[in-house]
């Protein structure tokens, strides 16, 4: 009689529940999706995250983003075992020693980017998360800390809703990159660069960003709501008419403290 295998399911449940997150969902910083820095002459700009770099590598997204679910303090690390890991992130089903060299590879790339580390724990391998930004100090990966919310350092939150509904199934890498970018923006309507420019800042091509809204659209997660005219020095006149969109339930909750003054305003002026 064949022994019972955890499924795919029951693995990502069983880290979700790990994590002991009491609003069961985790934060991410805006950098992961679009880093800003200044240019050497000083002028603000921005450009592609470490998002950008896992386009190809869905497997990889899949673990990070679970280390980030489950990892809440102390050292900001998890210890578990390869066999658990490439089950939850569906690379490999079998209950012996390929699911180390399978998910080994997927660390690698993770680690190559400076988003987590590897330490030796026992017989095991103990995933420690590191900043979102993939960036180095001295040489070694930035540690991770708890973001504050500053200007600086500005996140979204992403609810647990992402796996027990089913979109990191339901979903292809082009509408996972573009609801990440979504929730990000932290507006309750906003704009999507859709022109190669614009697409390349989020380290997509445009092609890339008109798939992925097509797949959100298509699954009712993103909903076109209006117009806004928008500038764009490379049209003759310098600016353009573009859609705006609205993120639907349950991704639809990262507000900036500013939108939410916003709304409030709008309430008050609203008659009655």
């Amino acid at each position: 009689m064949a022994e019972r295998v955890m499924t795919r399911e029951e693995s990502i449940e069983y880290l979700l529940q790990r994590s002991q997150r009491r609003y069961e969902e985790f934060p991410i910083r805006q950098e992961f999706v679009r880093t800003r820095f200044r240019t050497e002459y000083g002028e603000p700009t921005a450009g592609p995250g470490p998002l950008s770099k896992l386009l190809r590598a869905p497997h990889a997204l899949e673990l990070l983003l679970l280390v980030y679910a489950v990892t809440t303090g102390g050292d900001f690390g998890v210890t578990e075992r390869s066999q658990l890991w490439a089950r939850a992130a569906g690379i490999y089903m079998r209950p012996d020693k390929g699911a180390s060299v399978a998910v080994s590879r997927q660390w690698q790339h993770l680690e190559k980017l400076g988003l987590i580390e590897r330490v030796q724990h026992g017989h095991l391998k103990r995933i420690v998360k590191r900043r979102e930004s993939g960036g180095r100090i001295g040489g070694l990966t930035a540690p991770y800390t708890v973001p504050s919310g500053a200007a600086n350092d500005v996140y979204f939150r992403v609810p647990f809703a992402y796996w027990r509904d089913e979109w990191h199934e339901k979903l292809g890498m082009p509408g996972k990159a573009v609801l990440l970018a979504a929730m990000s923006r932290r507006k309750e309507t906003f704009t999507l660069p859709q022109d190669t420019r614009g697409a390349l800042t989020l380290g997509l091509n445009r092609h890339t960003m008109a798939r992925g809204i097509g797949e959100l659209l298509d699954l009712q997660l993103l909903v076109k709501n209006g117009t806004d005219e928008v500038e764009n020095a490379l049209t003759p006149r310098g600016f353009e008419w573009v859609h705006t969109y609205q993120l639907a339930p349950p991704f639809n909750g990262n507000l900036s403290n500013s939108e939410r003054e916003r709304q409030k305003a709008e309430q008050l002026r609203q008659p009655g």
